[in-house]
């Protein structure tokens, strides 16, 4: 019996991970996926609560800063369908607010809890959000001249402290426009995962690239697959995946209910199915699939903590 790995799940604010456990675990208690739990943890009232807004066609709200990661730790025990419980995992999954990851990149660092957090998981899930209002672009260099005026005052700011003040100040539009890229953001989490995860003898960590509301696409970007879309929407986090020698990485396109609440026509479908039977992953293994198993990615990035002996 393998116990005491974790995985992480990371993503800055409205990029889908509170919806995404919450449907994982609903997953795990049906018995119909690839990973099952044998029984429920002591603190999972905490999901079963916002599963309740799904059951009722709404997403679950975002997740509350919270100082403490052991808030809203959940230990939740895995073994594969049809194996015995001498072959469990115990996943410690801290539900990390968005806000609380998006504040570490901009500090460019990780505050010690959650450092502790990152050292003591073996694997991790990292969350992007299609069309989220939380995304930030990144800079068209050669049409936001706005922007670039404003670095002129930071060079002069040791000269003159009166316009170094202004440069500093907290106007909205100076602000909104120094917001961190998404895929700058990206690139970073992806840092803080290759520098703390947990090496072990079993390969590399695993990370499992989490692009959720996949049903928002439209179908001829959706058959070209997670990667191309990555490549397309985010070429800079991209291109540092394929980069990347010292992590085992999947990108999955993940839709937790499969289509879109604000859809009224999908709505009256959702009521009238088993939302045990909604929501897939797609991931290209030779070509694209989808599957109606919301624990394959889970599954694939603990694949190597299970004892095989």
């Amino acid at each position: 019996m393998t116990a005491g790995h974790s995985i992480v799940l990371l993503g800055g604010p409205d990029s889908g991970k509170t919806n995404y456990l919450v449907r994982l675990w609903r997953a795990l208690k049906s018995r119909k996926c690839a990973l099952v739990a044998p029984r429920s943890p002591t603190n999972i009232k905490y999901v079963e609560s916002l599963m309740e807004f799904i059951l009722q066609g709404e997403f679950a709200p975002h997740t509350d800063v919270s100082d403490h990661p052991s808030d809203q730790q959940l230990q939740i025990p895995m073994v594969r369908a049809g194996a015995s419980s001498d072959d469990e995992v115990t996943i410690s999954v801290p539900d990390v607010s968005g806000e609380l990851w998006k504040g570490a990149i901009e500090r460019g660092d990780v505050a010690k809890p959650w450092m502790d957090a990152l050292k003591a998981s073996a694997g991790a899930l990292l969350f992007v959000r299609v069309q989220s209002e939380a995304n930030v672009s990144s800079l068209d260099w050669v049409n936001t001249p706005d922007w670039l005026m404003h670095l002129a005052p930071a060079v002069k700011a040791d000269a003159d402290p009166a316009v170094a003040g202004a440069f500093n100040s907290d106007d909205d539009a100076v602000n909104e426009d120094l917001k961190v890229p998404t895929q700058v953001a990206l690139c970073e989490l992806l840092r803080f995962l290759d520098e703390t995860l947990l090496r072990g003898d079993d390969g590399l960590p695993r990370v499992a690239i989490m692009i959720t509301a996949w049903d928002l696409l439209d179908e001829e970007t959706r058959v070209k697959g997670p990667e191309a879309y990555l490549e397309a929407e985010y070429p800079l986090f991209a291109g540092r995946l394929i980069d990347c020698l010292s992590l085992d990485v999947r990108c999955y396109g993940v839709s937790v209910v499969g289509g879109d609440f604000k859809d009224d026509h999908f709505k009256a479908e959702f009521f009238e199915a088993d939302v045990d039977e909604m929501g897939f992953v797609a991931f290209d293994l030779g070509g694209m699939q989808e599957e109606a198993d919301l624990t394959l990615p889970v599954a694939w990035v603990v694949d190597p903590l299970f004892d095989d002996e």
